[in-house]
């Protein structure tokens, strides 16, 4: 489906695609390409943009609809809350439907939609690069992941048993939450000092981008 959103000359999905798409999943709602850019020339245009586009799906605006915005492990919540920059909220394994559900009412205020990351807890191996983890702990973890992703520090706990006093607590681990700004100038070469690599979960289909991984994947 996204190959044939974004014609290349190697006929493969490479590697971007950028595209608006309705609540269908198919109807596509501006012009697709390889970037943002090719889209949308600028900032102010792509805010006219889509701006026209939430008003015309305005969603229900339902609290009952809006799910918690869960990472599908902590790996990759740590992955996406390190590079926007967010505080990771672990929720531990044995935590209800119903917690869930309380938890998504705290994330979807509108002064905090989008400044944190969720993932639910697997094993507690996940958490072995965290630093200052309760030992046995079947609290709510709130989670500063380090620059590339390769572990954390917990900043704050909420009592699993206590949902009235959640808001509160991740609105205080908010205000001392520092994130890093990245820039690509110092962000690319620390990361290679360092030897982080990422794969990931889909296969690499673009010719360009395989030969170009292989030559930075890091040699033992």
């Amino acid at each position: 489906m996204l190959a044939a959103m974004a014609r290349t000359g190697s006929g493969q999905l490479e590697n971007s695609v950028f595209a608006l798409l309705a609540p269908d999943g198919v109807t596509r709602l501006a012009r697709t390409g390889r970037s943002i850019r090719q889209v949308y020339g600028s900032a102010a245009q792509m805010a006219q943009g889509m701006d026209a586009i939430a008003q015309a799906h305005p969603g229900s605006g339902r609290m009952a609809d809006l799910s918690l915005p869960l990472a599908s492990s902590v790996p990759i919540g740590l992955t996406v809350a390190a590079a926007d920059s967010l505080p990771l909220v672990v929720l531990p394994s044995g935590v209800s439907d119903e917690q869930v559900a309380s938890l998504a009412k705290v994330a979807w205020r509108p002064d905090l939609a989008g400044r944190l990351q969720f993932a639910r807890l697997k094993d507690a191996s996940e958490l072995a690069g965290v630093k200052k983890t309760p030992p046995g702990s079947s609290d709510l973890l709130v989670i500063a992941p380090d620059e590339f992703a390769q572990g954390g520090e917990v900043i704050a706990t909420l009592a699993v048993a206590d949902p009235a006093a959640w808001e509160k607590a991740l609105r205080v681990a908010l205000e001392g939450f520092k994130g890093s700004v990245k820039t690509m100038r110092t962000h690319i070469p620390e990361g290679k000092r360092l030897g982080v690599f990422y794969d990931p979960a889909q296969p690499v289909t673009d010719p360009m981008e395989l030969r170009a991984r292989e030559r930075n994947r890091p040699r033992p």
